[in-house]
C-alpha cells in the first residue's frame, strides 16, 4: 500500500509539471511524457481501489472476502495503461511524424525532467523496497516506475537530438518509444492480473511448508492431495485431503468403548452400539479437523482459510 501511495503522490506532481512545459513548449515527447504520468496516477488510484476493497472481510454474500477484488481493479488499470498510456502516447507521436513542428526548448523543459527523475525514481526506490510475492499492485508500481524513469531519459535524448540536429521527428520516435514501453508493460500486468483471477496456485515454497506442517500433526497418516491458491499478496486458501490414523482416534475412544461393549448381550446391544459408534467417530474426526484446521492456522498465519478432509 505505501508504494501505490508515494507512486501517486509522485505521478501527480510530475503530470503537473510536464503538462505545463508540453504545452509551452509543444514538445511531443514531453507531452507523451505527460500523457504518462497522467495515466500512471490514474491506474494507481485504480489499484489503490483494488486493495482497500481486497481488505473487505468475509460477508454473507462474500464468505471468503473480496481479496481476490484487488485483481479485478488491478486488470483494470492494466487496461488503461494499454488503451490510454500507450494509444494515446503512439497516436501523439505518430501524428507529430506525420505534421511535424519545432518544439520551444527551454532551460525550463530540462528542470522539469530533472525533477520528473528525482520523483520516479524515488517511488521506484520505494516499491522496490516494498516488493512481495503475488503483489500484483507492487509489480504494478514497479514496471510503471521504471518506465517512467526510462521514458524521462528518452525524452531527455529526443529533446536534446532535437535542439542540436534541427531534426523534430526525433522528438515524435521519442513519445512512440515511451508508448510502446506502456503497451508491453500493459500487457505483462493484464496477464499477471488474470492469472490470481483465476485462481492462481501459492508459491511452491509456502505449499511445501504448509504440507510439511500437516505431516507434523500426530493424526495425519498421509496426505492424499493438497491444492492451495492466492487470495491476496498476504492471504491463501488450502484444501487439504489427509488420510487420518485410525488408530489413534480408537485410542482417545477406548474407555467409553470398553463400558459400551460389556454392556451387548444380543443382536439388538450389538446394533445400537454399532450405531453409537458411528456417530460417536464421526463427531470425533469433525472435531480433530477442527483443530487440525485452527493448528494450522497458527502455524502458517498466511493461511486464511483452511479445509481439511479424510479421504
Amino acid at each position: 500500500m505505501r508504494s501505490v501511495k508515494v507512486a501517486i503522490a509522485a505521478n501527480i506532481l510530475v503530470t503537473c509539471l510536464k503538462t505545463l512545459v508540453a504545452f509551452s513548449s509543444g514538445s511531443a515527447s514531453m507531452m507523451a511524457e505527460a500523457i504518462h504520468s497522467f495515466a500512471d496516477t490514474v491506474n494507481q488510484a485504480l489499484v489503490w481501489i483494488g486493495i482497500a476493497r481486497s481488505r473487505i472481510g468475509p460477508s454473507t454474500e462474500f464468505p471468503f472476502g473480496r481479496g481476490q477484488e484487488r485483481y479485478a481493479w488491478g486488470l483494470i488499470s492494466a487496461c488503461g495503461i494499454f488503451f490510454v498510456g500507450a494509444g494515446v502516447t503512439i497516436y501523439h507521436g505518430v501524428i507529430t511524424l506525420l505534421y511535424p513542428h519545432e518544439p520551444l526548448i527551454e532551460k525550463w523543459t530540462f528542470l522539469v525532467l530533472v525533477i520528473s527523475f528525482v520523483a520516479e525514481g524515488g517511488s521506484l526506490i520505494v516499491a522496490f523496497i516494498d516488493k512481495k510475492k503475488c503483489d500484483t499492485a507492487n509489480l504494478s508500481v514497479l514496471l510503471e516506475d521504471s518506465a517512467a524513469v526510462i521514458g524521462l531519459l528518452l525524452a531527455a535524448v529526443a529533446i536534446l537530438l532535437t535542439r542540436f540536429t534541427g531534426r523534430v521527428y526525433w522528438d515524435a520516435i521519442g513519445s512512440i518509444i515511451v508508448g510502446i514501453i506502456l503497451a508491453v508493460i500493459a500487457v505483462v500486468l493484464i496477464f499477471t492480473n488474470l492469472e490470481y483471477l483465476i485462481e492462481k496456485a501459492s508459491p511452491d515454497y509456502l505449499q511445501k511448508e504448509a504440507r510439511r506442517y500437516l505431516k507434523e500433526m500426530p493424526l495425519v497418516e498421509d496426505i492424499k492431495d493438497i491444492r492451495m491458491i492466492v487470495l491476496t499478496p498476504d492471504a491463501h486458501r488450502i484444501r487439504a485431503e489427509v488420510e487420518l490414523n485410525g488408530y489413534l482416534l480408537i485410542k482417545e475412544m477406548e474407555d467409553s468403548l470398553k463400558e459400551d461393549y460389556e454392556q451387548i448381550e444380543n443382536v439388538n446391544d450389538f446394533l445400537q452400539f454399532c450405531a453409537a459408534f458411528a456417530n460417536r467417530i464421526t463427531r470425533t474426526v469433525g472435531s480433530k479437523i477442527d483443530e487440525m484446521e485452527a493448528q494450522l492456522k497458527k502455524k502458517a498465519p498466511y493461511l486464511k482459510n483452511v479445509d481439511i478432509k479424510p479421504s
